[in-house]
């Protein structure tokens, strides 16, 4: 989504845009440079998390025989700052921050010969750099260049149609986990009205076909009244589309729940962390176990189906209570759940006192290798996180439950995807 919406405000500044998803579209490395070879762009734009900035890094190598110039953005630089052109010397820029207006000054200033500073926001190797600023306006930003992407090639296990697409509502987050990068975004959260989310589902549904959204806003319930409003506007519309998105335990009920289930809200994934209140404390999550009980409990009352992230292994937390952890998920009655270890990403709170030594994987991450902070054993601890997974899922309401999400999304090479992915960690775990 950041790259089409950065495609988009290139497009209206009278740019010539491509978008090659090469994720999406399971290209190999060597077809990725054959295009761009075929290409030859002016300037080749990547984005890139953390978890996966080798595989940026690898793009741009390939990339630099190709293309005039060679720009990143996303978090990773943005975390990282000048740092970035180490880890990735073939790199004549990187964006920090947002990136659409940031975006087309810099292609102006490259048409302009590269004269002066370059613009706020934008890090070249030996030039000043200036932060950017204001926030965008979100109201103002080009709808995202969905006609760029690939979207019959998106899939997602856990949408309950064919048709998926991403859309994002909201910026910002006010609260302050220990874990979480906010550096893009920033903390002062930022939302579009309801009329504009719905004009751009409806846009969705018409022009290509989306039937399912995944709302990746970092908290989409925060302000109930503006889900009450989306929702309202998406019944008042008759809109047939179902969606899922991200919200706090903290920050929902059964009524608002009802609401958003007959607005098409199909499933709702929770930050719950842990069931150890020591470990939300070391967290900053600033909920309560007893919250997560209440809003699982309330999700399932209105008819919806809930996603529980968790964190196993926090420091300070022993054996015992990482199957504390493990058990609770069953207690909330939990429909899906993720696990994961604890990682300190540049940007984050964590980062600045982490000692990471230890790489604890699991059978999702897009790295296998990723630093852990934990006080187990590596070994302990990926023992049981292979409990976790497989005790939670390899029952048969679960399994029937994902073979029928599979043949409804049309995810089935997506569930054959991560099977097989699961089956290698399996193996490759102690």
């Amino acid at each position: 989504m950041g790259l089409a919406y950065v495609a988009a405000a290139l497009l209206a500044a009278g740019h010539h845009v491509e978008i090659a998803d090469a994720y999406a579209l399971n290209w190999s490395w060597e077809r990725f440079e054959r295009h761009l070879a075929a290409v030859r762009p002016d300037v080749l734009g990547l984005t890139a998390m953390t978890p996966v900035a080798d595989v940026a890094a690898r793009a741009a190598a390939l990339g630099r025989p190709h293309a005039a110039h060679i720009v990143l953005g996303g978090p990773h630089p943005t975390a990282v700052r000048e740092d970035v052109f180490d880890e990735m010397p073939e790199l004549d820029a990187a964006v920090v921050g947002e990136g659409e207006d940031v975006a087309v000054a810099l292609m102006d200033w490259w048409a302009g010969g590269s004269r002066g500073a370059p613009p706020p926001g934008v890090l070249v190797p030996g030039k000043p750099f200036q932060e950017a600023v204001p926030e965008p306006d979100l109201t103002k930003l080009q709808m995202p260049a969905r006609h760029l992407l690939p979207n019959h090639a998106y899939r997602y296990l856990f949408a309950t149609r064919r048709g998926f697409g991403t859309m994002i509502t909201s910026r910002g987050c006010p609260f302050r986990c220990s874990f979480c990068d906010k550096s893009v975004s920033g903390s002062r959260w930022r939302a579009r009205p309801a009329w504009h989310v719905v004009d751009e589902m409806q846009q969705a549904r018409q022009r290509h076909n989306l039937r399912f959204i995944n709302f990746y806003d970092d908290n989409f319930t925060l302000h109930r009244r503006r889900v009450v409003e989306i929702c309202e506007e998406i019944l008042r519309r008759g809109l047939d589309i179902e969606w899922k998105c991200e919200g706090r335990v903290d920050g929902v009920d059964t009524e608002l729940l009802r609401l958003m289930r007959r607005a098409g809200c199909r499933v709702v994934a929770y930050g719950v962390e842990s069931g150890n209140p020591e470990t939300l404390a070391l967290l900053r999550k600033d909920i309560t176990v007893e919250q997560s009980r209440e809003a699982f409990a309330a999700t399932r009352e209105a008819g919806l189906r809930s996603l529980a992230y968790m964190i196993l292994g926090a420091p300070g937390e022993d054996a015992d209570a990482v199957r504390h952890s493990v058990a609770f998920c069953r207690q909330l009655d939990a429909d899906y759940v993720q696990f994961s270890s604890l990682t300190a990403m540049p940007g984050t709170p964590l980062f600045a006192q982490s000692h990471q030594t230890t790489s604890v994987p699991n059978p999702l991450d897009g790295d296998l290798e990723r630093a852990t902070l934990t006080d187990l054993p590596p070994e302990e601890l990926g023992r049981l996180m292979r409990q976790a997974w497989t005790g939670f899922y390899l029952r048969p309401r679960p399994l029937a439950r994902l073979a029928v999400d599979a043949v409804r999304s049309g995810s089935l090479d997506e569930g054959v995807r991560m099977a097989r992915a699961w089956a290698r960690w399996a193996v490759a775990s102690p």
